[in-house]
């Protein structure tokens, strides 16, 4: 991708949404592998901690709190937190890893390896990328949350429920909006943030100024997508995230956690190939690079093409 990716070119929704789909159908055995990584690497350890450890660290702490021991119920909590703060690295660098590995695929398709997973500098910068989303994220949520809840309350005490309930509907609607303005302005970060090896949200605030629009339909098509494959995975397969992080928790035999394991890796492998792919994908359409020459190119010192951008 070119240094600055809103010089040129223009946002394709079929070829955004069309490609994410054709590289899981040109790289099967790569989709594959990112979903066996997602699946053994993030989705076992998080169901473990959620579903064991965070309940048992909160019933140490309700139980030592009810003994009066305060010293141990913090301890309890303490720990619970930390597991919680675990099972959030984790899903990030899983995250970055394969979202490399989906980059790569698409920007350098010779540059194999095995199925396109590395853990390198770029890995490195994206998971700088997904910690400062979570930290910008979290911090949103927690400014419109906080005051909306207050507002909320103080409407309930003086004009009842009925209208609070509107105001909370309202409130929704608004928040609904503006992270839906924010998430598509920041679209294109990840990618970016791969390819210059810098945190990206600056420069995809400055890529999808004049092409909310279509990125905006890219961004609801995915949305369908990932909906329907999920709808999908739950109806063919009887299974839901949630059951089968309980199922994988309770003492099951060795040949389900196989099928388990076969199973949820087709699905993480499909959902992150369609959440990852149309950004780069976009990227790749707004370069300079990747634009048809006018006319002939001049050749560098080198021999290649000169940047025209």
């Amino acid at each position: 991708m070119a240094r600055e990716t809103n010089n040129t070119g223009r946002v394709r929704v079929g070829g955004a949404v069309g490609g994410a789909l054709f590289l899981i159908v040109r790289r099967p055995f790569s989709m594959l592998a990112w979903g066996l990584v997602t699946t053994l690497a993030a989705f076992v350890p998080i169901s473990m901690i959620a579903l064991t450890i965070l309940p048992a660290a909160q019933s140490a702490a309700d139980s030592a709190a009810m003994a009066g021991q305060v010293t141990a119920s913090n301890t309890a909590l303490i720990q619970g937190a930390a597991a919680l703060v675990l099972a959030i690295l984790l899903l990030i660098v899983v995250a970055a890893v394969v979202d490399a590995a989906v980059f790569r695929a698409v920007l350098e398709p010779k540059n194999r390896g095995f199925f396109y997973l590395k853990v390198r500098r770029r890995e490195l910068g994206l998971v700088g990328h997904f910690l400062v989303q979570v930290i910008l994220w979290g911090g949103l949520i927690a400014a419109s949350a906080i005051p909306a809840a207050w507002v909320i309350g103080f409407t309930v005490n003086t004009l009842g429920r009925s209208s609070a309930v509107l105001i909370s509907v309202i409130a929704a609607l608004v928040a609904a909006f503006v992270f839906g303005i924010l998430a598509v302005r920041m679209f294109l970060a990840g990618p970016i943030t791969f390819d210059r090896g810098e945190i990206g949200i600056a420069s995809s605030w400055r890529a999808t100024r004049d092409r909310f629009a279509p990125i905006f339909g890219v961004g609801a098509i995915v949305l369908v997508l990932v909906w329907l494959w999920t709808f999908l995975f739950s109806a063919f397969g009887h299974l839901t995230l949630a059951s089968a992080a309980a199922e994988w928790v309770s003492n099951i035999a060795p040949e389900r956690r196989l099928e388990l394991v076969a199973i949820l890796s087709l699905y993480f492998g499909v959902a992150r190939v369609l959440a990852a792919a149309p950004g780069v994908l976009i990227c790749r359409q707004l370069s300079p690079a990747a634009q048809p020459a006018i006319s002939p190119t001049p050749k560098s010192a080198a021999g290649q093409p000169l940047s025209l951008a």
